[in-house]
């Protein structure tokens, strides 16, 4: 009896995903590392699919709720800058509130917008705003730099699984 595993082959996913890492590595490069090339990882690795079909609807997923995450990212650094010049107490629980607050809307907003599918997407894009700006120098070009960032995954991600086919094309509805 032969029990044995057999191991299976790299898949055209698996080098598909590797070109795309390399190809937003590239890009960071030319963009003078501007912006933060883990968010372009993600994103090409989260659009990224078996099937054509689920490249573009989960492309789709991650840019509108891109759109979201960046639109409240910027609204809160602006009202958060507003309220810190003009108070002296510690910010870090008003803050917390605030973000909790905005979390809320968001969410709120994508079923508003019948986007629920961009809710995870939503939160993720605003908390990288609103926690990770914290001491930039240029806030606003943070939260240009992180919509930038996950565009060009998207893009990328898009690309490379649409330009370099399967075998065989699997599709999951």
């Amino acid at each position: 009896m032969n029990n044995r595993k057999k191991i299976p082959k790299i898949g055209m996913r698996i080098i598909k995903s590797a070109i795309a890492v390399f190809l937003c590595f590239v890009i960071d490069d030319f963009r003078n590392e501007a912006g933060i090339v883990f968010y372009s990882l993600l994103s090409a690795l989260w659009c990224m699919q078996a099937g054509k079909k689920n490249t573009i609807k989960n492309a789709k997923q991650r840019f509108v709720g891109t759109i979201f995450g960046t639109v409240f990212g910027f609204i809160y650094i602006v009202v958060k800058y507003k309220i810190s010049n003009s108070i002296n107490s510690n910010y870090d629980y008003l803050a917390a509130i605030m973000i909790s607050f905005i979390i809320v809307a968001i969410l709120y907003t994508t079923v508003l917008l019948d986007k629920k599918q961009a809710s995870y997407f939503s939160c993720v894009v605003f908390l990288s705003i609103a926690v990770n700006h914290i001491g930039d120098m240029h806030p606003y070009l943070f939260v240009w730099n992180r919509f930038l960032d996950t565009a060009i995954g998207i893009v990328v991600g898009v690309s490379v699984n649409l330009l370099i086919g399967n075998k065989r094309e699997v599709q999951y509805d």
